[in-house]
């Protein structure tokens, strides 16, 4: 195979050539022929024509048939693509990145998408250098290119439908027209050898899928590179066994958005992106504010449970104070913004920026807002600046400049916009990171461990950080959550134009007061009253029991009028119970003498510790729970909301697959009678999606 290799090589440098000798050619081609003679062998004539085209016009893909037949990746120059049998490599196509020139051609063993041609940007005359201005790697920032990407366009030409590389993995429906066959399997080998030039335009390998799954989005994860982390449900627990549960409390509701769209574009879903408390903790619930000089209402409530009625569902339900506009304090916010090759779709980068404009359009001139953008490399596109009329507009200007392009070092980015954060800190004020992005960091400091560290160090020294995730196909929801955990921060997706209104101008502004931090909820299962119990979500939110009293133990934090609900399920005694990870007897020792009772009739007893902003000690807050649980269907529509939304997130990761659908929807559709913004009638619409 080597030797195959070698006489590739020589054949497509002699092409290269331009006036390469005729017989030196025909000669590699007869070897080649030889060597792959009765194998599906490589053709001489128009296939080699077609490669020689292709190495004319750019970074892109030529199959040739059988499909056996190898795919070759070749450098762009910068004449026009005349083969309809390529596919091109977006980021090596963009004129704002010069990609370094591979000393031999990439070579794999399947094509990755066939029946597609290029339809060349506004190229410039043959034999002219591509435009180069950008407003990365050292380029003029006042001179952004104006040249478009190419298309790919799905043939026949100028009838097909025009899809963006990322836009054709995994998207339902029309997505090429007649005789558009997708075959994307790629091979390992290709994506690393590509990667180690400064690549990254090829999916995570998958195997080949008919046209019927790709375009209905059937195991649309195939064609993804979104990383989400392992997830493992809270199982049933014995209070006799482990009396206490200790959690976290989560704002974030990134997950929510995530799922809603993949049902909505028919993708499936994988279970360990339906995180269940960022579901519940989406949507707005009314419960009673705190009382005057506190920073938070703490509310219980015990019901029989809607999906099985022999069990009971305890609700914890914390409201946060509301803060007047006029009241917050000044605000020192630094923009870390994703502007990689991938960002150019309309729901990425483009929304991100009308997104920017309200939320700048809502600030004052008690606020300063910075800009920092990421690819290839960092660079500062506005410095920190106070948003009094004239820096509203400098900030509206230093918006229209951002353009995509790239590859993405997040990590450098991130570094750089702590530095102008913690350059112009604000005392007693809001002091902010916001990353947006829609991918990995895939260039410079990329461990996870790495970037948590950052964060973590960043969040002690009192900068916080906040994420916005955009797009799919290469999400990295694990690292965007896990450093907003470490960083005393919200994690929100952003899957359209009204969802972006509603983070910007509701949820993100909220966040800019943190009224309460490290907020971590611990709970006493009375053995009496209670056979078994399990935590419904918050499943890489447990802490460890001693965590509870210890104030150096980090945790969630609470902004302004935030709600946070958490659920239980209750095996009462008396019922038959699931399994609660009984051991077997001990060889060499003799169980430990059952545990008195204490008679009380207390179900449970709630602990709740929380610090204020500026403080370090923590305040304890406790509270029993007594008295007869009252019906599911007489506790109120916003429990009749969430607890749907719950068993909607645990069907999803498959815990209650016995229970159908249409009783999701016979949960939910009393509380749609208190839906102002028709979110939960949305909810509505994706159980029926889903059913």
């Amino acid at each position: 195979m080597k030797h195959e290799d070698d006489l590739m090589d020589a054949l497509l440098k002699e092409q290269a050539k331009g006036g390469a000798d005729e017989k030196l050619l025909a000669s590699i081609e007869e070897a080649l022929d030889e060597k792959k003679s009765g194998g599906g062998g490589w053709r001489r004539g128009a296939p080699w024509a077609a490669a020689a085209a292709i190495m004319i016009g750019g970074w892109v893909v030529y199959h040739s048939q059988p499909e056996e037949e190898p795919v070759i990746a070749y450098h762009p120059t910068s004449a026009p693509v005349e083969s309809r049998r390529v596919m091109e490599a977006p980021e090596l196509a963009d004129a704002k990145m010069q990609p370094s020139v591979p000393s031999e051609p990439v070579v794999a063993d399947e094509n990755p998408l066939t029946g597609l041609f290029v339809e060349p940007a506004t190229a410039p005359p043959h034999g002219a250098a591509p435009q180069t201005k950008g407003n990365l790697d050292g380029f003029a920032q006042d001179e952004p290119s104006s040249r478009p990407l190419p298309r790919i366009v799905a043939p026949p030409a100028g009838e097909g439908q025009t899809r963006r590389l990322d836009d054709l993995r995994g998207m339902p429906g029309d997505v090429g027209g007649a005789g558009f066959e997708p075959n994307l399997a790629l091979l390992p080998p290709v994506e690393e050898r590509l990667r180690s030039r400064g690549s990254e335009w090829f999916p995570v390998p998958g195997r080949s899928l008919p046209k019927e799954k790709l375009l209905q989005g059937a195991d649309a994860e195939e064609f993804s590179r979104d990383n989400y982390g392992q997830l493992v449900d809270q199982p049933w627990k014995s209070p006799w066994d482990d009396p206490l549960s200790t959690f976290s409390i989560d704002v974030d509701t990134a997950s929510y958005t995530n799922v809603r769209r993949a049902i909505l574009e028919g993708r499936a879903i994988q279970p360990d992106a339906v995180r269940i408390e960022e579901c519940i903790n989406y949507f707005d619930y009314r419960y009673e504010p705190p009382s005057e000089g506190n920073a938070f209402a703490v509310h219980t409530k015990l019901a029989t449970c809607p999906w099985q009625p022999e069990h009971l569902l305890a609700r914890v339900a914390i409201k946060g104070k509301e803060i007047a506009a006029n009241a917050r304090p000044a605000s020192n916010l630094v923009f870390l913004i994703d502007v990689s090759g991938s960002m150019q779709s309309s729901d990425k980068l483009p929304l991100l920026k009308q997104s920017m404009q309200v939320l700048i359009d809502s600030l004052d001139e008690r606020d300063r807002v910075g800009i920092v953008v990421y690819a290839g490399t960092e660079g500062v596109v506005l410095e920190p600046t106070l948003l009094d009329e004239a820096g509203k507009s400098k900030a509206a200007a230093a918006l229209t400049k951002l353009e995509s392009g790239g590859s993405t070092n997040g990590g450098a980015g991130l570094a750089r916009a702590y530095q102008m954060a913690d350059s112009h800190r604000v005392d007693d004020g809001v002091n902010r990171v916001i990353l947006a992005t829609d991918g990995d960091f895939n260039v410079g400091t990329t461990g996870q461990g790495q970037l948590v560290e950052l964060v973590k160090k960043q969040a002690a020294k009192g900068v916080s950080l906040s994420v916005l995730g955009f797009g799919t196909g290469n999400l990295n929801d694990a690292m965007m959550e896990a450093i907003t955990n470490d960083g005393n921060g919200n994690y929100f997706y952003v899957d359209g134009q009204r969802e972006a209104e509603r983070i910007f101008l509701q949820k993100l502004s909220g966040t800019l007061v943190t009224i309460a931090k490290d907020v971590k909820i611990q709970v006493e299962f009375n053995p009496g009253k209670v056979k078994a119990y399990r935590l419904i979500g918050y499943a890489n939110r447990v802490l460890r029991n001693q965590d509870f009293n210890d104030d150096k133990v980090d945790a969630g934090d609470i902004g302004a009028g935030h709600t946070v609900t958490a659920f239980y399920e209750i095996v009462p005694v008396g019922v038959d119970g699931p399994d609660t990870g009984g051991v077997d007897g001990l060889r060499y020792q003799q169980p430990a003498e059952r545990k008195e009772l204490v008679e009380s009739d207390d179900w449970f007893t709630l602990k709740l510790r929380y610090k204020y902003p500026e403080g370090e000690k923590s305040r304890l807050i406790e509270s029993p729970v007594t008295g007869d649980p009252v019906k599911w269907e007489d506790a109120g529509n916003d429990f009749r909301m969430a607890s749907a939304v719950a068993l909607f997130g645990m069907k999803l990761r498959g815990q209650v697959e016995e229970v159908p659908w249409d009783r999701v929807a016979e949960i939910a559709r009393p509380a749609l009678a208190d839906d102002p913004e028709e979110r939960r009638a949305e909810f509505f619409e994706l159980i029926k999606k889903l059913d």
